[in-house]
């Protein structure tokens, strides 16, 4: 981290963010788009909704507890990516594979902007009761955030097995 990083307030949130998502993009890599539905073995989830999940779940954090208006990314893709949905294999069901990685780069830069911008006194605000157990203040968001994302790049990694892919990592 640059000096300039380490001083912010939330700057250990902030680089473990963005080393998640480092993560996740590598794991993706590789993984061709006429092949980014299908779950191979015992694969739970397969690439795009991954990739349309983290969008959404990066658009919900920042409606939820980032003060937007609403969500970014369409109601659709909250009901076919969002918590509690289940992936098909059917790509029609689906906006397009390059659409949702630009997605998912761009609702993960706003929310990076919105947990740079946070104060320390905005930092120590509590989260709603509900999520005290995942993420007891919005300064800790940043590390429950990066954790489920390193959760999805584990099947990732499995899928990436699945398909005969070398590691992403070397």
């Amino acid at each position: 981290m640059s000096a300039t990083v380490a001083a912010h307030p939330n700057a250990r949130a902030v680089h473990q963010v963005r080393f998640a998502r480092g993560a996740t993009k590598k794991l993706l890599e590789g993984i061709p788009a006429d092949r980014c539905c299908e779950q191979p073995g015992s694969c739970v989830n397969h690439a795009l909704w991954i990739a349309g999940h983290l969008a959404c779940t990066d658009d919900w954090f920042l409606k939820e507890f980032g003060g937007a208006a609403g969500f970014a990314l369409p109601e659709k893709w909250h009901t076919i990516f969002g918590y509690g949905s289940k992936p098909t294999s059917d790509t029609s069901q689906y906006p397009s594979y390059a659409e949702v990685l630009k997605a998912m780069d761009e609702r993960h830069g706003a929310v990076v902007r919105w947990l740079e911008s946070m104060t320390a006194e905005q930092m120590d605000t509590p989260t709603a009761e509900n999520w005290r157990n995942y993420a007891p203040t919005l300064g800790d968001l940043g590390h429950f955030a990066a954790w489920h994302e390193g959760y999805h790049g584990g099947q990732l990694a499995t899928l990436r097995r699945g398909f005969g892919l070398p590691s992403a990592f070397g």
